[in-house]
């Protein structure tokens, strides 16, 4: 029998369903035995708030909520702030339980979303505290995994589909806010909340832009899975722009009087809004979950390196060599990326890509390596961007 989905374990089986935009915008509760959860939030780890924070080594914040929406980052034991009466929060957990990449990753899939944009937290109240009034520009799961807490939730009306950060009573708000707020900034004076009673086993689903603040009545450990994924917005811009910045005339420094420059930005202007008309029938949304590898340039990492070698030959098989890929990560320490085998016929691949100093397209190397068939050359192509040996430009 196949495993059910995890929306459809965390909510029953009609998971979260769907309304008319193709996302919940409701809000959603499920009650039962903590038991129907997904393996993941059954861990021993989890079944201790102490046993938590001795093992959690993500960023930590804490504050106390119902008196003040502010927090402040903290390096000292999550169980010693929680005897002081505080709320702890622990803000990523995908380094300290093991599984939590998995189970994201398994999520976005299922949810249609871009991989890395659902991240898993968690909160710990003492008794008598929880969090303040706000809401969050972005979806929000909430698992109870021990002691009781409730939830006073109301939809926000001011501003549909918030974006940027949370905001509420008191709190500062972001640049980007502005624009949006218009018709005035969001006022929960006059909201109507619900309750919702959450114990071991519930699961709340809340969409972006609702109202919310809890109270722990005992002392109280939730997980929170927090999905974010790029709004059109997003998916426009991050398309633009890297265009743009290839292109040397939109590099030009603004020295010098405006309008000697407004003489150079109006045939930009007309030139970008041809390409805009242009890739209206283009997937520029595409760009954003890894596009074909034949449908965008490509070009060599640099610091990344490529190493191969002959493996010995079994009689009736073909020759292969093993191939390494080492990149540097963000620390600047060279990690190894890939490791695996190939068919030797890829060789002269490799040998051209490394040689290679420009960008240089599919259609290029099978040009330059006529012999090898194109799907044996996408493959490769898609190992290597993968290991960030190759990366991929904006589409053209």
């Amino acid at each position: 029998m196949a495993e059910r989905r995890l929306i459809e374990q965390l909510f029953g089986d009609a998971g979260l369903g769907q309304d008319g935009g193709g996302w919940p915008s409701q809000v959603r509760v499920a009650h039962g035995s903590p038991e129907r959860l997904p393996a993941l939030f059954r861990q021993p780890l989890l079944e201790d708030v102490e046993r938590l924070a001795d093992h959690y080594r993500g960023p930590l914040s804490f504050g106390r909520g119902l008196r003040s929406p502010q927090t402040f980052d903290s390096h000292a034991n999550a169980a010693n702030l929680l005897k002081l009466g505080l709320t702890v929060f622990f803000q990523d957990l995908s380094s300290s339980l093991p599984g939590t990449d998995a189970f994201l990753r398994q999520l976005e899939r299922e949810l249609g979303v871009t991989s890395g944009c659902a991240r898993l937290s968690a909160f710990a109240s003492a008794a008598d505290d929880g969090v303040s009034c706000h809401y969050d520009a972005e979806e929000v799961i909430s698992i109870q995994l021990s002691g009781r807490k409730t939830f006073h939730v109301a939809p926000m009306s001011e501003i549909p589909r918030p974006y940027g950060a949370q905001f509420g009573p008191d709190m500062v708000a972001v640049e980007n806010l502005y624009e949006q707020a218009r018709d005035g900034f969001p006022d929960a004076t006059h909201a109507c909340f619900e309750r919702h009673e959450m114990r071991p086993g519930s699961v709340l689903f809340l969409p972006r832009g609702t109202w919310h603040r809890t109270e722990a009545e005992e002392a109280s450990l939730s997980l929170s899975i927090v999905i974010r994924p790029p709004v059109l917005a997003d998916a426009l811009l991050n398309w633009l722009k890297p265009w743009l910045i290839g292109d040397a005339r939109w590099r030009l420094p603004l020295y010098g009087k405006v309008e000697h420059h407004e003489a150079h930005l109006q045939p930009l202007l007309a030139e970008l809004s041809q390409r805009l008309l242009k890739q209206a029938e283009a997937p520029i949304l595409s760009w954003s979950a890894n596009p074909a590898i034949d449908s965008t340039d490509l070009l060599r990492v640099p610091g990344a390196r490529l190493v191969w070698q002959a493996m010995s030959a079994t009689a009736g098989t073909p020759q292969r060599v093993r191939l390494q890929a080492w990149a540097l990560d963000q620390h600047w320490r060279e990690r190894m990326t890939l490791d695996t085998q190939i068919p030797a016929i890829l060789v002269a691949v490799l040998d051209w890509i490394k040689q290679r100093q420009r960008a240089f397209h599919l259609s290029d190397l099978r040009q330059q390596c006529p012999r090898i068939q194109p799907e044996d050359l996408r493959q490769l192509l898609d190992l290597l961007v993968k290991a960030h040996a190759v990366r991929q430009l904006v589409v053209r």
